[in-house]
């Protein structure tokens, strides 16, 4: 559905994700539109389920069912009331629509809505309207409808101060070799047990710890993991690789294995063929096989467990980066800079997807005796594009 927009979502990620606004999308198609018929899809669904303004699971079908509710379009200058229209028709399985009455005066076929909810009533945004969307860039009246307020955390501001005496006590000998050395020599200094749990680590806060610079040299930056998640339908994690891994040998060997470490995304197939979908209707991320035209069901995730998964994982985090130099053959860091994140608007994460400012790294292999080697199924972003998920990142150098 967002392929058909003419206004990319990403342009206004950054605002929705710092006001931490839940918002769904919605761009009407030149059928939909003369129809005057709407898919309601599934980011929509939820967003009425959660702010309680109607479900339509508990809707029975038929115009006699028909839910209206209150909305208004949002102008650059002010807001004109409507109606939204929620309903089943009798037709097919009852596929959820929705309508708001006016709506052909508002916007055009393929214009980008945004809908937020405040107070029981939808609010529509036309973020194709340049006069709406200037209104929202440049904080003026269509902004200030959904700005609020936000408290600062008295454990964040603990934690930062510990990460500072830490940097200032000088390099911290690695207590681990190798990659996780750089998060358990930090977690150590904190007083942090090692520990596999999905829980944040720090009093609610999630510590995820990088290298800057290996060996004294700066390192290629690399996009961040935001969770792991292996799909919850169709091919196990383990068949996908025996079926479209390929064998190839790893640097620094002379034997081929079957491994499969590339990253997927929505916009083209990878070297292995596959390929990301968002469905909106089933509210699901599907991957696929593309061979030629056709693409082919290999699993999926529903949405509803991708956000749930970013929620638990980052309701604050702090990314910690580490210079690493090597001192008699020992590693040691010192913990230079912190970006802080909170309130991550998993309502913008599906788009995030959908437009490739969120990927999907699968890293797994089959040793040459056979045994299996699972590095993750992990969900990455750019810290650069942050902005766009989180509220109002804020970045620390010491």
């Amino acid at each position: 559905m967002l392929s058909m927009s003419d206004t990319p979502v990403e342009n206004f990620a950054t605002i929705f994700a710092k006001l931490n606004t839940p918002v769904a999308f919605l761009v009407p198609t030149p059928t939909g539109y003369k129809k005057s018929i709407m898919d309601a899809v599934a980011p929509v669904r939820d967003l009425l389920s959660e702010s309680k303004v109607h479900d339509f699971q508990t809707q029975s079908q038929g115009p006699e069912n028909k839910h209206v509710v209150p909305a208004f379009f949002v102008h650059s200058d002010r807001v004109v009331e409507t109606q939204a229209s929620l309903y089943r028709p009798i037709t097919k399985s009852g596929d959820p629509r929705i309508w708001f009455y006016d709506l052909k005066k508002y916007c055009q076929p393929c214009n980008l809505l945004a809908l937020t909810v405040i107070d029981g009533a939808i609010y529509v945004f036309n973020l194709s309207d340049t006069f709406v969307a200037d209104s929202l860039v440049k904080h003026d009246y269509a902004y200030n409808i959904l700005s609020s307020g936000d408290n600062s955390s008295l454990i964040e501001q603990q934690l930062l101060e510990l990460i500072r005496q830490i940097n200032a006590a000088g390099p911290q000998r690695s207590i681990t070799p190798g990659d996780p050395g750089v998060g358990d020599t930090l977690e150590h200094a904190l007083g942090i047990q090692r520990n596999n749990s999905k829980n944040p680590d720090y009093m609610g806060i999630e510590l995820k710890t990088t290298r800057l610079t290996r060996n004294g040299k700066l390192r290629t930056p690399t996009r961040s993991t935001l969770f792991s998640q292996v799909p919850d339908a169709g091919m196990p994690y383990r068949e996908i690789v025996e079926k479209y891994g390929k064998m190839q040998v790893p640097r620094g060997s002379s034997d081929a294995r079957l491994q499969l470490y590339e990253t997927f995304r929505v916009s083209r197939p990878n070297a292995y063929g596959l390929v990301l979908e968002v469905n909106e209707n089933d509210d699901r991320l599907d991957m696929k096989y593309q061979d030629g035209d056709k693409r082919s069901y290999v699993a999926s995730w529903t949405m509803k467990l991708l956000k749930e998964r970013l929620r638990t994982k980052h309701p604050e985090t702090f990314w910690v980066g580490a210079t690493s130099e090597m001192i008699d053959g020992v590693e040691y860091f010192r913990y230079v800079r912190v970006m802080h994140t909170k309130n991550p608007n998993a309502s913008l994460l599906a788009p995030l997807i959908e437009a490739d400012k969120v990927t999907l790294d699968l890293a797994a292999h089959f040793n040459v005796d056979g045994k299996w080697r699972d590095h993750g199924v992990l969900f990455k972003m750019n810290k650069n594009d942050f902005p766009l998920l989180f509220s109002e990142p804020e970045e620390f150098i010491f």
